[in-house]
């Protein structure tokens, strides 16, 4: 099956649905939508949506290409129905992919001016980390030009730093990223030279 994948009620790419003897094969192909890091789900009349995956980005549109094993399919009550809507999400699951025009307007309106200044010494300069940050998913906080973000961790389960896991550290249940902002190592670079 081939099926239409949309966000914020407009099409933005396509996605295969390919059953096989194990469960479905997922291949999706959307344009970017928007700089925030986006999910792909699946919805069916009275089930739960499920979450097909994490696309990336890859030469200038998101990609995925995943297998859901059919117990997998089983546990979220597609072992014996097809979903009828395929969408994108950045805040998480949204009912059927039908989250009303107001809420998303509310969700995205930007911080009053004051509250952006405060906010800017959070900033990483990296879109899928600040966009984190500023919708509170992950907790932040500046300490000598240093950035420290925080989010719950647990070894069997994903996490929102898992695509900078590299650089993390594992501290009390926490997965712990310290960002070291580029000004404040220009200042210190010049500092010592002076």
């Amino acid at each position: 099956m081939q099926a239409e994948v949309r966000f914020r009620g407009s099409a933005v790419g396509r996605l295969e649905w390919l059953p096989d003897a194990y469960g479905v094969r997922i291949v999706l192909d959307c344009a970017i939508p928007c700089g925030l890091l986006l999910r792909c789900y699946a919805a069916a009349d009275g089930a739960k949506p499920l979450l097909v995956g994490l696309p990336e980005p890859v030469g200038g549109r998101l990609r995925l290409t995943r297998h859901l094993s059919r117990e997998t399919l089983k546990a979220a009550g597609y072992a014996d129905r097809l979903p009828s809507d395929f969408y994108l999400s950045a805040g998480g699951e949204e009912e059927g992919g039908r989250q009303s025009v107001s809420q998303q307007d509310a969700s995205e309106q930007a911080p009053p001016p004051d509250a952006r200044q405060t906010e800017r010494q959070l900033w990483t300069g990296d879109v899928v980390l600040d966009s984190l940050v500023e919708r509170g998913e992950l907790k932040a906080e500046a300490a000598e030009g240093t950035l420290c973000l925080r989010c719950p961790f647990a070894p069997d389960r994903p996490f929102l730093l898992a695509p900078a896991f590299v650089l993390c550290t594992v501290e009390n249940g926490e997965a712990v990223l310290r960002w070291t902002k580029k000004d404040a190592a220009g200042k210190a670079a010049s500092e010592e030279i002076t």
